[in-house]
């Protein structure tokens, strides 16, 4: 675990920063559409982790599959959204593929865009 000074652990809170930085960052990440489905990326559940520390904002996201051919426009889309956020001065993305993405990561709210009924 880190240290701050004075030896004691760092928090979560204090790592993250301000709280309600990476709710910020979340919601301008609604703005990225998925082309193919029509729905915004935190709500198909794509976003697995999003952070700000200095100045960084660092994402953690997957696609829908490993050979979807919209990864380069995903990593721009994301840096689009959030570069220029109050405290982003860098985007850094990372796509991954564990844990495999599935529609159960869907919200209820993309469930009902995409006519899925409960």
């Amino acid at each position: 675990m880190s240290e701050g000074q004075g030896g004691e652990p760092l928090s979560v809170v204090s790592w993250l920063g301000d709280a309600e930085e990476p709710e910020l960052l979340r919601e301008l990440l609604r703005e990225v559409i998925d082309p193919e489905l029509g729905v915004n990326i935190v709500d198909l559940g794509l976003v697995y982790d999003i952070r700000l520390s200095d100045g960084v904002a660092a994402v953690r996201m997957t696609l829908t599959t490993p050979g979807c051919p919209l990864s380069a426009y995903m990593d721009d889309a994301v840096r689009s959204s959030l570069y220029g956020a109050p405290g982003v001065e860098d985007v850094d993305m990372q796509i991954v593929w564990d844990p495999p993405w599935s529609p159960d990561m869907m919200s209820d709210a993309a469930k009902a865009q995409l006519g899925w009924r409960q």
